[in-house]
């Protein structure tokens, strides 16, 4: 049987994370294995303005605040996902905040810190909102050197059927 002995688990902290965080802690619990958690902090786009040129350096300053004030907020949160984390009786854990673009990010955190399988949520995206925004979790799987479990939001049944 295969053996699992480190997963990162990839938070954004939007609605699914909660989930993503409890299928990934109760995967790691049953396998003994180390949790990483990580949330990548996006600001490669907000480095150029609108015309492609790189902006003034009073503009890129506040950027950095921007980017300093999401880590903070990131921080917080974290501390949140590590209390749930506990709850499993996971007890090597792990919680990381880098700034750089997410899937890219989160494919090279999981290889430098040789998780064998990813956790990852998916928005439910579709049509031009998943093509204008892309798929975190679609390109994590295409790239990945390890396993990768993508987990969907819960699709509600219509209640007239």
């Amino acid at each position: 049987m295969r053996k699992f002995k480190k997963v990162l688990i990839a938070v954004d902290f939007s609605e699914i994370t909660r989930d993503v965080v409890g299928v990934g802690c109760h995967f790691a619990r049953e396998y003994g294995a180390q949790v990483d958690f990580v949330h990548v902090v996006e600001e490669g786009f907000l480095l150029l303005g609108l015309d492609g040129m790189a902006l003034p350096a009073e503009d890129l300053e506040s950027i950095q605040a921007v980017v300093e004030a999401r880590k903070a907020a990131g921080r917080e949160k974290m501390e949140e996902i590590e209390a749930i984390a506990r709850k499993y009786d996971l007890t090597r854990i792990e919680t990381t905040i880098v700034e750089g673009h997410p899937a890219t990010t989160i494919v090279e955190e999981a290889h430098e810190r040789h998780a064998d399988a990813i956790f990852v949520g998916s928005h439910g995206w579709s049509g031009i909102k998943s093509f204008l925004m892309g798929s975190v979790a679609s390109k994590v799987l295409k790239n990945a050197r390890c396993s990768v479990m993508i987990i969907r939001p819960e699709i509600k049944e219509n209640e007239d059927d």
